[in-house]
């Protein structure tokens, strides 16, 4: 049987060692390993869409971080190709949920957030879809070299206080409105974004729910204890506004939403839960 594999050739030289390392240990349990990967995410993507509409793909590794999981969904989601994630990038917080929730390692049918455009277009998002503040954050932490690890998104916030703002968002859950003047809104499928806050602490995977927080009415030394790594106080505070539905719609007259670490757009958005949308089969111990 033959494993497809998929992964960035310029990610840093730890994450090729170990990329290639799951590729000899597959090679070793007898398997043919396909290589999906191209020079560009544009050609990975070519590749990967290619290979699935042709039925060839039966079990896939996505040797990468959030934004090779991000271009991988798009193809994957809604099939039962059985998904093995490496978490070799510099953000790796979709594979780091997934394995937070499936204490048994026996696998997740994992939901998936679709996220529609007015137009129609139709984008799928694994863990966590971000505007406000920590979105510029995520645009900043774009543009920084890779050498900065994950340390990366902890001095894009630094960079980016002076620049905080609050911004309106009208939003529909399951169709009751609420608005709110928010520093941070994220819409979640799994609790970690940004190199492991909890936006969403309590979003799983697979409970066919999304997760909305909004942090609202602080200034920019009363938001800094909510992206704290791993901060997941923020359920107990009066700032926050909390909610849970199956589908969200927003508006915001400030800048678009980010995801899974790749640019969103802009509002107006849909976001609606599709349950058992992603085979997660493994998350690969690959020892970074």
């Amino acid at each position: 049987m033959a494993v497809h594999i998929l992964h960035n050739p310029s990610a840093s030289r730890s994450a090729q060692k170990a990329t290639r390392s799951i590729i000899a240990e597959q090679r070793f349990d007898g398997e043919r390993v396909i290589d999906l990967s191209g020079p560009t995410p544009h050609a990975a993507s070519t590749n990967l869409a290619r290979a699935v509409e042709q039925g060839q793909v039966e079990k896939l590794i996505i040797a990468g971080g959030d934004g090779l999981v991000h271009l991988a969904i798009q193809h994957l989601a809604q099939t039962d190709i059985a998904v093995t994630l490496a978490p070799v990038g510099s953000g790796n917080d979709f594979a780091n949920a997934i394995n937070d929730h499936d204490t048994s390692r026996n696998g997740v049918l994992s939901d998936l957030i679709r996220v529609r455009r007015p137009d129609g277009h139709t984008t799928w998002v694994a863990s966590v879809a971000i505007a406000g503040f920590p979105a510029e954050i995520n645009a900043r932490a774009n543009t920084m070299g890779r050498s900065w690890g994950s340390n990366v998104y902890a001095l894009a916030t630094v960079r980016e206080l002076p620049t905080f703002a609050r911004q309106r968002f009208d939003i529909s859950i399951d169709g009751i409105p609420v608005s709110t003047d928010s520093a941070m809104l994220a819409i979640g499928n799994t609790k970690f974004f940004g190199g492991g806050m909890l936006p969403c602490p309590d979003a799983r995977p697979d409970d066919g729910k999304l997760h909305l927080t909004s942090i609202e009415g602080v200034d920019r030394r009363r938001l800094l204890p909510h992206l704290l790594k791993r901060a997941g106080g923020t359920a107990d505070r009066k700032e926050v506004l909390r909610g849970v539905g199956q589908r969200f719609d927003v508006e915001t007259s400030g800048h678009g939403f980010w995801a899974d670490g790749e640019r969103l757009g802009e509002s107006p958005l849909t976001f609606e839960v599709v349950p058992d949308a992603l085979r997660i089969e493994h998350v690969a111990n690959v020892g970074l």
